[in-house]
């Protein structure tokens, strides 16, 4: 099994950045269909908060 994680926090990019790749909780279920339609992997989880935007995404 791979896993893969990708991440932007505030040290890492700037707010505007930040803000772009941001999902709002009304946008969350959508964002999340996506992820795993576009990446074919078995599971996945998104983690955003006010200071950082993380996705992990396992599959084989």
């Amino acid at each position: 099994m791979a896993l893969l994680t990708l991440g932007i926090n505030h040290r890492t990019a700037p707010v505007e950045l930040r803000e772009r790749v941001a999902f709002t909780p009304e946008r969350m279920s959508e964002a999340f269909a996506e992820l795993r339609a576009a990446s074919g992997a078995s599971e996945a989880a998104i983690l955003s908060t006010c200071n950082r935007t993380e996705l992990y995404l396992a599959g084989d």
